[in-house]
């Protein structure tokens, strides 16, 4: 019989290490945020950046990055996201990947609309932009937020089914290679900064930490709600039928 302290333990361990991850994720956005309210820090290699990109652009490079960029796409990656949640479920019979995977995408969605909105920064200009043009506020990529995110999230959950070195290290790569693939073709079409993209990664990492701080409370908040629905189901006044 598992113990107070067996329990308790690695949990306390695991949420210590999860609001640690949130906290550098943030740190991490707000040090690029405040490079780009004050013009300064990372922001200064903007321009630099899209410049030297914009002279090294090929034909077969355009075609490979912007296949890279639509699969990044939210409206691609999103369907593909939820099949594959409900897939995975499916397969080990477990909704909890389902409900972490899907729930951080979802908040790495609202998170990067609402950010977009606040921050309202403009993206390079049209000029320098590969078809199709792209007029929303650019700050932060929401490409490579749902990227990095979907890629964290997948690698931690493969991780705790499989908690090896090997697999951490594995995964972490795979998981770094296509975050900075998209955060490239972002850049090398000329849809975002430097900073979009940095901030981008930054924001995912917190969102990653959210998931670990959430994954060990999930089946007791899954209980806790389930209860709410049943009370008020139980409470809720009943309807004479109407003769």
């Amino acid at each position: 019989m598992p113990t107070a302290r067996s329990v308790i333990f690695p949990h306390a361990r695991r949420l210590a290490a999860g609001f640690g991850v949130i906290v550098v994720g943030l740190l991490a956005f707000a040090a690029v945020l405040d490079g780009v309210d004050e013009h300064g820090d990372l922001s200064v290699w903007d321009s630099p950046v899209l410049s030297w990109l914009l002279l090294h652009r090929s034909a077969p490079a355009t075609a490979l990055l912007r296949g890279v960029s639509w699969l990044a796409d939210p409206n691609v990656l999103a369907p593909f996201v939820i099949v594959l949640a409900l897939g995975v479920a499916w397969r080990v019979r477990r909704v909890r990947p389902a409900l972490l995977l899907g729930g951080a995408m979802a908040l790495a969605m609202v998170a990067s609309s609402g950010i977009k909105t606040l921050v309202g920064r403009a993206r390079p200009p049209l000029s320098v932009m590969v078809a199709p043009p792209e007029t929303s506020a650019g700050f932060p990529s929401g490409h490579t937020l749902g990227t990095a995110t979907f890629l964290l999230v997948a690698s931690y959950l493969l991780w705790t089914w499989r908690p090896t070195t090997r697999t951490a290290v594995l995964s972490l790569a795979v998981s770094a290679a296509g975050t900075i693939a998209v955060a490239v073709s972002r850049l090398y079409l000329g849809y975002h900064w430097l900073t979009d993209v940095t901030a981008s990664m930054a924001l995912a990492v917190a969102i990653v930490g959210v998931v670990i701080v959430v994954d060990p409370m999930l089946p007791a908040l899954v209980r806790w709600s389930t209860m709410i629905v049943a009370r008020r189901r139980n409470s809720a006044p009943s309807v004479p039928a109407v003769s």
